[in-house]
């Protein structure tokens, strides 16, 4: 399934296969964010400030993953500039304090120009303050940002997205796909407690139910790493919906709600389920079979197969990225279901700090952030046309809606 058709005014998906962004200029200098007296190929320092451990370890894995592949390719093919990035990671343990002590560190330990991460909304809104007051470029992988409630002060400041808004998009797919061509009229909702992006999914459906004519009969909420959510469950079984709706931290949260939702109820349809595709997450929901009635946000490798059907520039250059993607997630070697499958984000985040120097010529902090308020790529379909007012100013997204069937196949769902 292709949705949220994107415009490419860069095409920087088609530069990523002709390497002309990733190889940079070797002769390039440092410019004036290289700092005094550094020597002009001084390496460009990222820290990646991601939870390897707790409830988004899930997510935090698999970003660092990306990360990884994708400034090891770029160091592989001539660096960025002709500088060759230094990227570390520190492990947040999926909490707002140790992001935000992190943070510090990167800048004034590890004389961080980048930080990549955190993934929640709320760590990063504990790591964001630090970034900004010196000055530091941090590219957070949370789902959505006007959503995550940050004041303007930092929605407009040293702080990018560098992902959509996964919540939102989901809700809409799952609306657009499954409730209304099924005629569904009762929905209900689970969320998690993570903060303002996760408890915005009730207001979204809300205004979907009244656009698309349905009604949500039922929201329940768990806390972040919940291992049991069966009073939710039944919560929402007892309104009768007839599709269970997700905004879930991918990983522990959604397999222990699946496994509850499971036990009550083996048919009930479960839309849209994020990351729900790695063969972990699989194993650990209970196996193939448990995720019959599963709409899953698909892989990177059912988003390649959805833009490859297209004809238009727009899903060419898309599947270009992608192969790109895969090809450097291989050469890092990344080639397992689990690595490949969804470890976009970090690779996303390395293409928006490639992008920004490159374009702007120079590794002067001010000159790219300056550039990055006015992202205008695609970063494998998600489509960005940011101004300085609106970071997550973002076109469309092409991506795909698949479901998994008992013997573990998968399939696009059309």
């Amino acid at each position: 399934m292709l949705r949220r058709q994107p415009l490419i005014p860069f095409a920087l998906a088609a530069a990523v296969v002709t390497a002309g962004i990733l190889a940079g200029c070797s002769s390039a200098s440092g410019g004036p964010g290289a700092g005094p007296g550094a020597s002009a190929k001084a390496p460009i320092v990222v820290c990646g400030d991601l939870a390897l451990s707790g409830p988004y370890a899930q997510i935090g894995e698999t970003d660092n993953w990306g990360a990884t592949a994708y400034f090891d390719h770029v160091n592989a093919t001539g660096g960025i500039l002709g500088h060759k990035v230094s990227y570390t990671v520190q492990n947040n343990q999926s909490s707002a304090s140790e992001s935000e002590l992190i943070a510090r560190k990167c800048i004034l330990s590890d004389h961080a120009q980048f930080i990549v991460g955190p993934e929640s909304g709320a760590d990063t809104e504990a790591a964001l303050p630090t970034a900004i007051a010196y000055h530091t470029i941090l590219i957070s992988l949370s789902s959505g940002w006007q959503t995550n409630g940050y004041p303007a002060s930092e929605l407009n400041s040293w702080g990018f997205p560098g992902f959509y808004d996964v919540f939102y998009e989901d809700q809409l797919a799952s609306v657009q796909k499954l409730i209304v061509p099924r005629h569904y009229t009762r929905v209900a909702l689970l969320e998690d407690n993570c903060g303002a992006v996760c408890l915005a999914n009730q207001g979204t459906v809300q205004a979907l139910a009244k656009q698309y004519g349905f009604k949500l009969v039922s929201t329940q909420t768990d806390q972040v790493g919940a291992t049991d959510v069966t009073p939710q469950v039944l919560a929402l079984l007892a309104a009768r919906p007839q599709i269970i709706l997700f905004g879930l931290v991918p990983g522990t949260d959604s397999i222990t709600a699946i496994r509850s939702i499971r036990a009550q109820s083996p048919d009930i349809p479960i839309s849209e389920c994020s990351a729900c595709e790695l063969p972990s997450f699989i194993a650990a929901a209970g196996g193939a079979p448990v995720m019959h009635n599963i709409y899953v946000l698909g892989s990177m490798q059912d988003w390649l197969a959805a833009a490859s059907q297209g004809t238009s520039a727009e899903e060419k250059a898309t599947a270009a990225g992608l192969r790109a993607y895969f090809a450097g997630m291989k050469a890092a070697g990344y080639t397992s279901a689990n690595q490949l499958d969804n470890s976009q984000e970090g690779w996303d985040a390395g293409l928006e700090i490639d992008w920004a120097i490159t374009s702007s010529g120079s590794l002067g902090e001010t000159t790219v952030m300056q550039k990055l308020q006015h992202l205008d790529i695609n970063t494998l379909g998600i489509v960005w046309t940011r101004t300085p007012s609106n970071y997550e100013n973002i076109s469309q997204v092409l991506a795909a809606m698949e479901t998994i069937s008992a013997n573990g196949a998968v399939s696009l769902y059309r």
